[in-house]
C-alpha cells in the first residue's frame, strides 16, 4: 500500500507561490518588450529577475511533494521516498510506534527547515539521533522506533498507516529485506548555508541585477549618440543607441550562470576552493562592469 505524506495544504502554497512568481515575471518581461526603457522598465526587469530565480526552487518543491510517500510492500518491506532520497526499512525491525504524546514537543520543534525539504537528523531527549522524513509536526506524526535507528514520518491517513504496519508485523513470516539508503548529497542546501559561498554568489548576482534596473531607468536620460570607444586623447570614436549598454548586464549574468555550475560542481567533487574561484570570478566581473558602465556614462 502507499501513504502519500501530509502535502496538500504545501502544496497549495507553493502552487500559489509558482503562479504569482509566473505572473510577476510574465507582466514584467511583457512591460520590458512593450515599452521603451524607463524607471518603470528598471522595476519590471527586477520583478522579472525575481521570478525566474525563485520559480525553478518552487517547482521543484512541488514535483518532491508530489512524489513523497512511503509504502509497504506484501513480504515486509517499508519504502520511504523523498525527492531523491530513498529508504528501505524492514518491517520486522520496527519495535514501537509512537505517537501523540509519547512524541515530545523537543522533537517536534527541532525538525529541519525548509533548505532541508522536510528530511535530516534531529537530536531527541535520550541523547540518540532522529531521522526526520515529515513534512508536519502535529498530530499525523509518527515516530518509528527500531533496533538501530529512529525515523520520524508523517503519512497522510496516520491510523491507517500504522495498522498497516501493525498488520504486517503480526502475520510473521515475512521475507528477509535487507536495509537501503540512498542519501544523495544535499549540495544547494550546503552552499546556502556556508557564508563565503553567500558571499559571493547573492551580491554578484545582485549587483548584476541593480546594474541592468539601474542602466534600463536612466535610458530616457541619455544621448542618443551614446560614446562607446575613445581614442588616446579621449575624443569619442564609436557612438550608437545607448540600449547597447544594456549588453553588458546581459554578459554579466551569462558569466554569472556559467560560474555558479562551475562552481556548484566542483563543490559536488569536494573542492570548495575552485568553487570559491568560480564565484570570485562572478563577483569580480561584476564589480567590473558597474565600473565600465559608469566609466561610459561620465564620459563626456
Amino acid at each position: 500500500m502507499r501513504f502519500p505524506v501530509v502535502r496538500n495544504r504545501l502544496l497549495l502554497l507553493h502552487a500559489a507561490a509558482a503562479v504569482v512568481l509566473f505572473a510577476v515575471a510574465g507582466v514584467s518581461v511583457w512591460r520590458l518588450i512593450r515599452f521603451s526603457p524607463d524607471p518603470i522598465g528598471a522595476a519590471a526587469l527586477i520583478g522579472a529577475a525575481i521570478g525566474v530565480c525563485l520559480l525553478p526552487p518552487i517547482l521543484y518543491r512541488f514535483y518532491f511533494l508530489l512524489r513523497a510517500g512511503y509504502e509497504t510492500t506484501p513480504a515486509g518491506a517499508l519504502i520511504l521516498r523523498f525527492g531523491s532520497r530513498r529508504e528501505v526499512l524492514p518491517i520486522e525491525e520496527i519495535e514501537e510506534i509512537r505517537s501523540g504524546s509519547k512524541i515530545p514537543d523537543t522533537v517536534r520543534r527541532a525538525a529541519p527547515g525548509w533548505l532541508d525539504m522536510w528530511h535530516g537528523q534531529v537530536d531527541i531527549p535520550d541523547g540518540e539521533v532522529m531521522e526526520w522524513m515529515a513534512t508536519d509536526r502535529g498530530r499525523p506524526l509518527l515516530l518509528l522506533v527500531t533496533k538501530r535507528r529512529y525515523l520520524a514520518v508523517s503519512p497522510a491517513s496516520s491510523v491507517e498507516f500504522a495498522r498497516c504496519i501493525t498488520d504486517l508485523s503480526a502475520q510473521g513470516g515475512l521475507e528477509k529485506i535487507e536495509p537501503e539508503s540512498a542519501k544523495p548529497k544535499p549540495v544547494f542546501a550546503e552552499i546556502l548555508r556556508d557564508p563565503p559561498a553567500v558571499g559571493l554568489l547573492g551580491p554578484s548576482l545582485a549587483g548584476g541585477i541593480a546594474l541592468g534596473a539601474f542602466l534600463t531607468a536612466i535610458q530616457p536620460g541619455l544621448p542618443a549618440d551614446q560614446p562607446f570607444r575613445f581614442d588616446a586623447s579621449g575624443i569619442p570614436t564609436s557612438l550608437g543607441d545607448p540600449g547597447r549598454l544594456l549588453l553588458l548586464p546581459l554578459a554579466g549574468g551569462a558569466i554569472w550562470l556559467i560560474n555558479a555550475v562551475l562552481g556548484w560542481w566542483a563543490w559536488r567533487k569536494g573542492q570548495r576552493p575552485p568553487a570559491y574561484t568560480f564565484w570570485a570570478v562572478s563577483f569580480m566581473v561584476t564589480a567590473a562592469l558597474w565600473a565600465a558602465s559608469l566609466s561610459l556614462l561620465s564620459a563626456k
